[in-house]
């Protein structure tokens, strides 16, 4: 049975929280649709809204901040480059950029290094030098090149790198459909969907002469890994195959969340893309910066003038990088992304045999994702997802999917409480009509 009116109320939004709802709906365009959460204060893997309500956080801002809020370590590199300089760009020379760059080109096994700042700007950046790659060293007319996606990907929503991702009827009103940029096969105009390795071989077998590249998030931590694991290895290989480079989006997948550094190393030792674009926690949340890796042969064609980014590699984001980086390196840090995952994994394999609505559970490192089944009208993703953040867990929806994607520095008590309030949210969804947050 439904729960009582003066039940429902304990779930209302606060007067403050409808009244920055009301001011964000009628002053600003464009954004997502996050749940109704205005936060002020955060540290670790908490976070106290503007009634002083605490959350545990189980979104880590869309795995930007990765490290937690506030790290110390990283706040006390960056509060201290403050107090010496906050801004050197291009119009000369920061001191502190050459030795990161080198140090991320060690770091990773690469030549060159660009810096930018958003993670739409890092895979952006990579498909423009991927087109100058497939005309000067492959000989593909600019007219007739193709750079590959692949289906149910995200790589930014910039007028470069939108069209890479799925068809929808908000980006054709942009005219933004390309058919060069795509991740639809030209000849049959069916999605290459990600996890489908053969319509990849299809389309690259007819169509291979005149592609210059194929970007992917490797692992998507939308199915079980080991299926992911074996397409993107097999769309890697046959990017070797066809001498088409391979360029992995690491933005959100990167900086250790998967137990490895980047993700496409979970594909194997001798996996190394051409291009990788890199963003979010490689910051730790302090300063938007994002970089793009790559080999001498593609980024020795990017020349002066061609990319460059007002507000990239500054001193404040070369301070708060190598404190990241010095983070993520300390021994067991990016065990914990797999251990948190595997916990999530065990509790959610027991939900699916006690909520029938749940058709899957699966979980990457810290990515963590339910698939609801909505065929019931009382029990949806983002009706779930509302009722979390009432109860003071932060997470997110997508579709039918409740997404998660916890900071690596939560600790034990932490995940244990966010799995608890996960559970009585299962188990209530049902019995109320209706959830603030959830429309």
């Amino acid at each position: 049975m439904p729960h009582t009116q003066k039940q429902l109320q304990t779930l209302a939004l606060s007067k403050r929280t409808q009244q920055l709802v009301e001011l964000e709906h009628k002053y600003t365009a464009g954004g997502f649709r996050p749940m109704p959460a205005f936060f002020v204060e955060g540290k670790g893997a908490k976070l106290w809204d503007v009634d002083g309500k605490e959350y545990i956080d189980f979104i880590a801002m869309f795995s930007a901040v990765n490290t937690g809020h506030c790290n110390p370590k990283i706040l006390a590199a960056v509060a201290e480059q403050m107090n010496k300089i906050t801004l050197v760009n291009l119009a000369t020379h920061n001191a502190g950029w050459g030795p990161l760059a080198e140090r991320l080109c060690k770091r990773f096994g690469y030549d060159k290094v660009i810096s930018a700042t958003s993670g739409s700007e890092a895979t952006d950046t990579a498909v423009k030098i991927a087109r100058k790659w497939g005309i000067v060293k492959k000989g593909i007319p600019a007219n007739e090149m193709l750079i590959f996606g692949v289906g149910d990907s995200f790589h930014g929503l910039t007028s470069g790198v939108w069209s890479l991702q799925n068809s929808t009827k908000k980006r054709a009103k942009y005219g933004l459909d390309s058919k060069l940029q795509t991740n639809v096969n030209p000849s049959t105009g069916k999605i290459m969907g990600y996890g489908d390795i053969q319509a990849m071989k299809e389309c690259l077998a007819e169509h291979h002469e005149r592609v210059a590249a194929v970007i992917m998030e490797c692992l998507h931590g939308a199915v079980e890994t080991s299926a992911e694991i074996k397409y993107s290895r097999a769309v890697y290989d046959l990017c070797k195959k066809y001498k088409i480079l391979f360029m992995a989006d690491e933005v959100r997948q990167g900086a250790g969340k998967t137990g490895k550094f980047f993700c496409y190393e979970n594909l194997g030792a001798d996996v190394k893309p051409d291009l990788i674009a890199m963003g979010k926690s490689m910051a730790g949340g302090f300063y938007p910066c994002s970089y793009i890796v790559g080999t001498e042969e593609v980024m020795s064609l990017v020349g002066t003038g061609e990319m460059a980014s007002t507000f990239g590699n500054t001193p404040l984001g070369c301070a708060a990088t190598n404190a990241t980086l010095d983070l993520i390196d300390e021994p067991g840090y990016m065990d914990r992304g797999p251990f948190l995952g595997a916990w999530f994994q065990k509790e959610a394999d027991k939900w699916q045999t006690q909520f029938p609505f749940i058709l899957e559970a699966v979980s990457c490192g810290t990515d963590m994702c339910l698939y609801i089944d909505e065929s019931n009208p009382a029990v949806t993703g983002r009706k779930i997802a509302a009722l979390c953040n009432l109860k003071g867990l932060l997470v997110t929806s997508f579709g039918n999917r409740v997404r998660m994607s916890p900071p690596l520095v939560l600790t034990d008590e932490e995940m244990e409480r966010g799995i608890q309030i996960l559970r009585e949210a299962l188990e209530e969804v049902t019995e109320y009509d209706d959830v603030p947050g959830m429309v």
